[in-house]
This record gives C-alpha cells, sequence and structure tokens, in this order.
C-alpha cells in the first residue's frame, strides 16, 4: 500500500469520469494517455478474432487499474475495455504519472508489483491453454472466480453470480454450447449446481483440489479484498 503522502499526491492528480453500460474506456490501437482506476462497477478487457468473435481477456473490479502499459511503455493499446453496466473511474493522464513517478518511488515498486501478479496470471492461462481438457480449463476457471468474485451462499456453499455460460465461453474463447455440456459433467460429478443465473459451489475445497491437481499448486487469483 502506498503512504499518505504518496497517495494523497496521486488521488489529487485524478479526475472522476462515469461511464454507461457497454461504453469503451478505450479501444485496441488507440494511442494511451491515461491511466483509470475503477471507484465502482467492472471493465471488461477483451480483443477480437478474425471472424470477429469476441475473446475476453478479463474482467477488472472496483479497486484496480488498467490501462498502465501504454503509460510504461508508448505503445498503443493492445486490447479494447469496456464498462459492465455503469461505472465510476479515477483518471490519471500520462503527464501526471510520469511526474509521480519519478517523485514517489513507491509508485514504481506498485506498478511493478502489479504487473508481476499480471504476469504470473497469465503464464498460468497459458498453461491451461496448452495442457488441460476444456473441461479441466473450466474448473480451473471457476475455482479463481470463486475465490476472486464469489460470495458466500446457503450452509457453506460459494455462489458465482452473473457469470453466464456465454460469458465464461468469451473467456476460455469456447461457445456457450460447449460451456453448456461441460457444466453440466461438473453438476453430475457434484463439483457445482446451477440455479437462475448462478453457480454454486458446495465443497471449494474439493474443486479447487481437482483443480491444483491439473498442473501446479498455486492458486492464482485477483484480490479485491486488500
Amino acid at each position: 500500500m502506498l503512504s499518505p503522502e504518496a497517495r494523497d499526491s496521486v488521488r489529487k492528480c485524478m479526475r472522476l469520469r462515469h461511464f454507461e453500460d457497454g461504453a469503451a474506456i478505450y479501444m485496441m490501437g488507440e494511442e494511451g494517455h491515461e491511466l483509470f482506476q475503477i471507484v465502482s462497477g467492472k471493465v471488461r478487457v477483451c480483443n477480437y478474432a478474425l471472424n470477429g468473435r469476441e475473446v475476453q481477456i478479463g474482467e477488472i473490479r472496483d479497486g484496480d487499474c488498467l490501462g498502465e502499459l501504454s503509460l510504461l511503455d508508448g505503445l498503443y493499446r493492445a486490447h479494447c475495455a469496456f464498462s459492465v453496466g455503469p461505472s465510476d473511474i479515477l483518471v490519471l493522464h500520462k503527464k501526471d504519472f510520469e511526474r509521480l513517478y519519478q517523485d514517489h518511488p513507491q509508485v514504481s515498486q506498485k506498478i511493478n508489483e502489479l504487473l508481476a501478479r499480471r504476469l504470473r496470471v497469465a503464464y498460468t492461462i497459458i498453461e491451461d491453454a496448452s495442457l488441460l481438457t476444456m473441461r479441466d480449463r473450466l474448473t480451473r476457471l471457476l475455482s479463481r472466480l470463486a475465490y476472486s468474485i464469489g460470495e458466500p451462499g446457503e450452509e457453506s456453499s460459494i455462489v458465482i453470480r452473473g457469470t453466464t455460460h456465454e460469458h465464461i465461453g468469451r473467456m476460455l474463447g469456447s461457445t456457450r454450447q460447449a460451456i453448456t455440456r461441460e457444466i453440466k459433467q461438473l453438476e453430475k460429478e457434484g463439483l457445482v449446481r446451477c440455479s437462475y443465473g448462478k453457480i454454486f459451489i458446495d465443497d471449494i475445497s474439493s474443486l479447487v483440489k481437482r483443480s491444483d491437481e491439473m498442473v501446479g499448486a498455486d492458486t492464482i487469483v485477483p484480490d479485491y479484498s486488500e
């Protein structure tokens, strides 16, 4: 966490901007002059295949940042970012970012930690895509979602809300039909339950155990509680 002095300096430079559902935060190929921190809402980060099919890279939630890469390397945006529902986002311009980067060494340290964490996630996703079947990739994804955005449910279950089969398909580069088929198989195995747009995980330890045994034992998920 940044020192109070550094946090105060950063906040003084940021400006609040509101985005409606579906509004573009930025588009692939644009010049990047701003860094964004989500105050409320969610942002979908994605790219598009040659046939126009969307491939979702991730979904970023309140407290997290995006858009820092273009400020660091000066290159164009490598993907698109869209607001999921209405969102309020703090915006930091490049000239202010560069000044804060020089004046407060903690800023560069925290940026490095953020990039290292995201690189670990990227390596894990590449491993999954290279080594695992679609069902196993789905199991790993559900484990991550349960830890990062899951909520307490009935008894000791964990509930993943608002994540449709189509949404999961975009994250895994698959179709809604294929994801529905694999989730039904996981239901038969007793690992998940689905009901009215929710995915219930009654025994998270069993799901994570199976997930960890596929490639490695590291649980790599974003922690939005910090």
